[in-house]
């Protein structure tokens, strides 16, 4: 009998989360990780799996300028890979993809807008997106995916965003806040609500697409300022003022069709999750100290 679940990218930020979700819950979990091959060729050998949880991925966006075939390889290819498992065990598959809108034409943004790559990294994305959906009309695949806008929380790597920020305001040999650019807005969704919405998609109908994010949106000067009300004492902001070509300055998901298909809602706001982040990076310096 098909009932267990594998996740690829299980080591990964997101992974890691949805793994012990997962287990918390009394499920049985099959993992793959990098150390246990490439995505693009490994024969991913687990039986029994009746649900894939497809994570593994580069996901660096301004890497995947540096080395796009990398991103097409592992994004792309991989996914294949992994739609072939899915086609073997019969299983259904939770697809995670983002950055696929580029250029918002409206806001908030729903899953019917068009979609615009605009970089390597999310052009791979929408190729993944669209070979799943291939797999899904052509061999019957159940899929659903999943787009998340940004996703935060204790574990992510030190080159996102916020944990750049924090990292600066933890560390007592730093004076200052820097910033490359204090105006574009995002919003985040904290990762214990994301793995919420993902473990949801398993017991709903397949063929769905949902935005992950809060709904609203915060610049990078009203983070730091929620940031240094968490971590006292309150420092100075510096901006290198570097604007990046073609700079989404606003983005907003519009998440009414998780709302209403999953009975799904944040429960975590952007000051809360940052509090758990700062206790688990205080913790983490304890441990190496």
């Amino acid at each position: 009998m098909n009932d267990r679940v594998l996740v690829t990218g299980a080591n990964g930020f997101i992974g890691s989360h949805l793994v012990r979700a997962l287990r918390g819950a009394g499920q049985s979990v099959c993992e793959h990780s990098l150390r246990d091959g490439d995505i693009t060729a490994c024969p991913l050998e687990f039986e029994g799996v009746a649900h894939v949880f497809h994570l593994a991925g580069k996901t660096f966006v301004p890497e995947s300028w540096k080395t796009p075939k990398a991103f097409y390889d592992v994004n792309v290819m991989g996914t294949v890979n992994v739609l072939e498992f899915c086609r073997r065990q019969g299983a259904s598959l939770t697809l995670v993809s983002s950055y696929v809108y580029g250029q918002p034409r409206w806001l908030p943004i729903g899953e019917d807008h068009p979609l615009s790559p605009s970089n390597p990294y999310s052009h791979s994305k929408i190729l993944a997106e669209e070979v799943a959906q291939y797999y899904s009309e052509q061999f019957g695949l159940g899929i659903t995916i999943v787009r998340p806008f940004n996703i935060f929380g204790p574990g992510q790597a030190d080159h996102f965003l916020i944990p750049k920020i924090l990292k600066q305001a933890l560390d007592p040999g730093q004076n200052r806040i820097t910033v490359a650019d204090l105006r574009p807005r995002r919003d985040y969704l904290y990762v214990g609500d994301f793995v919420s919405l993902l473990t949801a998609t398993m017991v709903r109908p397949c063929g769905s697409v949902y935005n992950a994010g809060s709904g609203t949106s915060v610049s990078v000067t009203e983070l730091i300022e929620i940031i240094n009300r968490v971590v006292e004492p309150a420092k100075p902001v510096c901006s290198e003022e570097c604007q990046r070509p073609d700079e989404i300055l606003d983005v907003v998901a519009d998440v009414s069709r998780a709302s209403t298909e999953l009975n799904w809602r944040p429960q975590t706001d952007l000051t809360k999750g940052l509090r758990q982040m700062v206790a688990s990076k205080k913790l983490q310096i304890e441990q190496t100290s």
